[in-house]
C-alpha cells in the first residue's frame, strides 16, 4: 500500500513517455498536439514528482508560485516533458555549487505579445514560467545555439532535449528564452504561454 502512489506515477509516466516517443519520431512534422485549459501548478508539481522520484537527494527545488494565475492554454503532457527537461538540466547545472538550488517561478507578465504568422494575428503570452539555477551557466560560445538540435554542453549529451523543448512550447503557441545573470550568478529559462478561455466550472491555478 505504501508504494501504491509511486506505482501509479510509474505507470502514468510509461504511458506519457510512450506518447512522447511517438512525437519525437515526428519531430519535423508541422502538426501540433491538441491544446486545452491546463492547471500550470499541477503540471509543475507533476514534473517535480517525477524528478524527485528519480533523484531525490539532488539540488533543492524551490517553488515561487503566483496562486492567482488563471488556467493556461497548452498540452499537459507536453508541458510535463518541457518542465522535466528544464528542471533536470537545472539540477545538473548547479551540482557543483556550494548551495545548489533550482527555483521554479510563475507570474503574470502583461506586456508580452507574440506575432503568430500562421494564425494571422498577435497572441498575448502573459503567463511566465521561469526555471532558474545557481550553477556556472552555459558556455558563452553555445548560448546562442542551445535550442538547435545536436548542440550540447554535456559530455554525454545528445543535444536533443532543448530542441524538443522549443518545439513543444512553440506547438502550444508559446515561446521560450534563455538568459544569464552574471551579476547574481543565475541562469534563467523563461516560458511564456497564453491564457485559456475560462468556461463555466473551470477554476484558476
Amino acid at each position: 500500500e505504501k508504494d501504491r502512489s509511486l506505482t501509479g506515477l510509474i505507470t502514468d509516466e510509461v504511458d506519457r513517455i510512450a506518447k512522447l516517443l511517438d512525437r519525437m519520431q515526428s519531430l519535423g512534422r508541422e502538426q501540433a498536439e491538441p491544446v486545452a485549459a491546463c492547471n500550470l501548478h499541477e503540471v509543475i508539481r507533476r514534473a517535480c514528482s517525477v524528478i524527485d522520484a528519480a533523484a531525490p537527494d539532488e539540488a533543492q527545488i524551490v517553488e515561487e508560485f503566483d496562486p492567482s494565475l488563471p488556467l493556461v492554454l497548452g498540452n499537459a503532457d507536453s508541458l510535463v516533458q518541457v518542465l522535466i527537461n528544464l528542471i533536470s538540466n537545472a539540477r545538473d547545472a548547479c551540482k557543483g555549487a556550494a548551495n545548489p538550488k533550482v527555483v521554479v517561478r510563475t507570474r503574470f507578465v502583461s506586456g508580452f505579445v507574440m506575432n503568430a504568422i500562421r494564425l494571422g494575428k498577435p497572441i498575448r503570452l502573459p503567463i511566465q514560467v521561469r526555471v532558474s539555477d545557481n550553477g556556472p551557466g552555459i558556455d558563452p560560445a553555445l548560448r546562442d545555439h542551445i535550442f538547435e538540435p545536436f548542440v550540447t554542453g554535456k559530455k554525454h549529451g545528445q543535444g536533443l532535449g532543448l530542441a524538443l523543448v522549443k518545439k513543444l512550447v512553440r506547438d502550444m503557441n508559446g515561446r521560450i528564452t534563455h538568459e544569464r545573470d552574471e551579476a547574481e550568478g543565475w541562469t534563467h529559462f523563461n516560458i511564456h504561454l497564453p491564457v485559456a478561455k475560462i468556461t463555466k466550472g473551470q477554476q484558476g491555478v
